[in-house]
C-alpha cells in the first residue's frame, strides 16, 4: 500500500482527484492502492525544557542557559491534530511505501519529515511537490516523483529555525522574568 501523506486536505484532495476514484474515511481517502492523508500544520511540537527535566518547573538563573540538544518532539496539544496524527501513524504501519506531500518549502519539508521521523517510517520515501492544486499539474507531478532523501536538506533550516527560536525564547523569556522578579516586578517578561 502506497500513502500519501498532504501537508493540507484541499492538496490531498487534488491529489486524491489525480489518482482517481475516492473512499473518505475517517482521516484519510481510500484509492485502491493507495491511501491519501493529511496533516493540520505542524502535528508535533518541540519538547519544553519541563518535559526533559522537571526541575525546570522552578525557574533559577543557575539553570540557565538551558539547552535541549538532540531535542525532541511530541504530538501537538490540539485534541484534532492529535486524532489525526493517529490516523497517519496507523497509516505509517501498514504502508509498504510513503509519498511525501507537504508544501515544496522548507517549511512544508519539514512538517512530514518530522512525522516520519517521530514514526521511525522505515519505509522507502518518495517527494511529490505540488504548488498548484490544477488536475493538470497534479497528474504531471504525480509521473514526476523523486525520492525523499533528495530534499533532506530542504528541512533542516526550518528545524533549525524552530530550534532556535524555542532555545533563544524560553531561555531570555526566563532570564529577563526572574531578572525583573529581582526588581519586584510580578508576572512574566515576554520576548517578543
Amino acid at each position: 500500500m502506497q500513502l500519501f501523506i498532504a501537508e493540507k486536505p484541499e492538496l490531498a484532495k487534488a491529489i486524491v482527484a489525480g489518482l482517481g476514484g475516492e473512499q473518505r474515511s475517517e482521516g484519510y481517502y481510500d484509492c485502491g492502492a493507495s491511501y491519501v492523508t493529511w496533516c493540520y500544520g505542524h502535528m508535533l511540537k518541540l519538547l519544553s525544557p519541563e518535559d526533559y527535566d522537571q526541575r525546570y518547573r522552578i525557574w533559577n538563573l543557575d539553570d540557565l542557559p538551558i539547552v535541549n540538544i538532540p531535542w525532541h518532539r511530541k504530538p501537538a496539544d490540539d485534541a484534532g491534530r492529535q486524532a489525526q496524527l493517529k490516523t497517519i501513524i496507523r497509516l505509517l504501519k501498514t504502508a509498504d511505501n510513503v509519498v511525501h506531500a507537504g508544501d515544496p518549502d522548507e517549511e512544508g519539508q519539514l512538517l512530514v519529515d518530522e512525522i516520519l521521523a517521530y514514526a521511525e517510517c522505515r519505509v522507502p520515501v518518495q517527494r511529490l511537490l505540488i504548488n498548484d492544486n490544477n488536475i493538470k499539474v497534479v497528474r504531471r507531478q504525480l509521473s514526476a516523483m523523486r525520492h525523499n532523501r533528495d530534499f533532506a536538506g530542504l528541512s533542516a533550516p526550518a528545524e533549525a529555525r524552530s530550534v532556535g527560536d524555542q532555545l533563544y525564547g524560553f531561555n531570555l523569556r526566563r532570564a529577563y522574568t526572574l531578572a525583573a522578579h529581582a526588581k519586584g516586578y510580578q508576572g512574566v517578561v515576554s520576548t517578543y
